[in-house]
């Protein structure tokens, strides 16, 4: 337990691949935090480029492990694993955070007494001319009307504090990503950390938040202290993959998460509201098989163009690409 005045020790987890100019900034934004690390973790997942180079660059200041290529969720692990500190910090290798970043965690963490904290972040989308910032507050840029009303937090506060985040809410709208939050080491393993079974998805954070979120009181910082980084690497840009991936997300959940039954049931609601999106989705890149089992999942009625969508699918497969093709999908 932390008391007010109490420095915490937070090791901060940087799994990364092949991106090695991107990574040194990143890791300059930690070094650069008015309230220190306790150590900065940097797992090479397996890198071909000069990711290695890093540990040269930043000597003793980083802690660099390399290993064997398998994927994010197990990189985050295994760097969790080593960590030294009672809270873990998730940083993606192409992310900021601003130089307060840490001494708010730490600040509302002594205060309260959280288990995790999310912090609200604005995000800079890439592009040839340079880049543009995208959103400046995703807590309330992006949050339905009313959202934080009924989730219970207060936005024009410097924090806001929940014992436990509605389940049905963050199935509504997901906040945050890996590199806002950060997470009570202990905590982190009692959960088994990042499930290795969602590598490949770009909704693997979200697997872990709707876990972590059942079972600690939460922190919500207001303040944009986290850079979100888009650029044409970015998994979750593919909305199409995205929208498959989340309903992915959510089978598994019912599956292996234990759920009670009002959480089922908002599960459950939730997959149902996502399936058109995902036959969409499925159908736009042309897995078909994903179209007909999203199909047979989604217990409502379709739109006309989505049992096209549906009805082509069921074609063999030379002649439902001829198709799509020709409708311009």
């Amino acid at each position: 337990m932390n008391v007010a005045g109490e420095h915490l020790r937070i090791s901060v987890i940087i799994p990364t691949y092949n991106s090695v100019q991107r990574l040194t900034a990143t890791i300059r934004s930690v070094l650069d935090q008015s309230c220190p690390a306790a150590e900065i973790i940097v797992i090479d997942d397996g890198s071909t480029d000069a990711t290695s180079d890093v540990a040269t660059v930043f000597g003793d200041r980083i802690r660099y492990f390399r290993i064997e290529n398998g994927g994010q969720q197990r990189a985050r692990n295994y760097g969790a694993a080593q960590a030294t500190g009672d809270w873990i910090a998730l940083l993606d290798h192409d992310d900021l955070w601003e130089p307060d970043y840490l001494a708010e965690v730490q600040a509302i963490v002594c205060a309260h007494q959280v288990d995790i904290t999310l912090c609200n972040s604005r995000t800079w989308q890439e592009d040839p001319a340079g880049g543009f910032w995208r959103d400046e507050h995703r807590f309330t840029q992006f949050a339905p009307p009313g959202y934080w009303d009924r989730v219970g937090a207060d936005p024009s506060a410097r924090w806001a504090v929940l014992d436990r985040y509605p389940y049905g809410g963050y199935l509504e709208f997901h906040p945050s990503q890996t590199s806002m939050m950060t997470i009570r080491r202990d905590l982190y393993e009692a959960l088994g950390g990042f499930d290795e079974r969602m590598r490949g998805s770009s909704a693997e954070n979200f697997e872990f938040e709707i876990r972590a979120l059942r079972a600690g009181r939460v922190g919500l910082i207001w303040r944009p202290l986290v850079t979100m980084v888009r650029h044409d690497a970015n998994a979750s840009l593919d909305s199409c993959r995205m929208a498959m991936d989340l309903v992915a997300c959510l089978q598994f959940a019912l599956a292996a998460h234990g759920l009670d039954e009002d959480e089922r049931a908002t599960a459950t609601a939730e997959l149902q509201k996502r399936l058109p999106s995902a036959i969409y989705g499925s159908f736009s890149l042309g897995e078909y098989d994903a179209v007909r089992a999203f199909r047979r999942a989604y217990r409502g009625r379709l739109s006309w163009k989505a049992r096209l969508k549906c009805a082509i699918a069921r074609l063999p497969r030379p002649w439902a690409r001829s198709i799509a093709s020709l409708l311009g999908a």
